[in-house]
């Protein structure tokens, strides 16, 4: 199969810039299964889809602020690292543009010196490992320096960090958010529990596969991460 086949243009004006004041109000694309029949609603109106005694399974994981941007030590080169996954240890594979100028034992400061990280490992395609150190705890520290990693497609800044999560978001990893479940509210959720259906939570992290391309003509040929 060719990536070209999946090719379709989209108008940048149908890309949403900021997200809506009321989740529930974005579109809502239903398909029944049976006849073919497609029809467009409000996402409001998708307690109307569902039966009693159905299971809504969401996804609680929680979004890191994971883009940090910083100075290489010796240069002061503008480094971007990407946070993708906690290995242990304050030890992180990471994605970093450009990544040509990070070497094993380059070193990037954040935060006028804050939190530091030293290169350990050189991974395929941008990927780097790093120890990160610090003096306090490392998630505060990130709350405060680390930015939401929007789509590409999004060119506006995100006022309130919070509306890039869901409401229900409790385990935090995820370097994007779980995109479908942005548009669920407590009220909503309120009106699917009254109607009896049952709500079930798995935790699944977001990571570097949402953010890589794939580069291969043919897509049988690109390993997912």
């Amino acid at each position: 199969m060719n990536v070209n086949d999946f090719d379709f243009n989209l108008p940048e004006r149908l890309i949403a810039q900021t997200p809506l004041l009321d989740r529930t109000a974005s579109r809502l694309l239903v398909l029944d299964k049976e006849s073919g029949e497609v029809a467009h609603h409000q996402f409001s109106h998708f307690v109307d889809e569902l039966e009693k005694g159905d299971v809504l399974v969401l996804n609680d994981t929680r979004v890191l602020p994971a883009r940090l941007i910083g100075k290489k030590e010796d240069t002061g080169a503008t480094i971007e690292v990407l946070l993708l996954k906690e290995n242990g240890a304050d030890e992180w594979e990471t994605l970093v543009k450009p990544a040509k100028r990070i070497k094993i034992g380059h070193v990037v400061t954040f935060g006028d010196g804050r939190l530091q990280a030293e290169c350990t490992e050189i991974l395929e395609q941008g990927g780097r490992v790093f120890k990160f150190k610090y003096d306090g705890i490392f998630y505060e520290i990130l709350d405060s320096l680390g930015k939401m990693p929007l789509p590409p497609y999004i060119t506006e800044s995100l006022e309130d960090q919070e509306r890039y999560q869901t409401v229900f978001a409790k385990e935090r990893g995820s370097a994007a958010a779980p995109t479908a479940g942005l548009h669920f509210t407590p009220e909503l959720l309120d009106q699917l529990r009254r109607k009896g259906v049952d709500i079930a939570f798995i935790t699944l992290h977001v990571g570097l596969g949402t953010f890589r391309p794939v580069s291969f003509e043919a897509i049988e040929e690109h390993t997912i991460y």
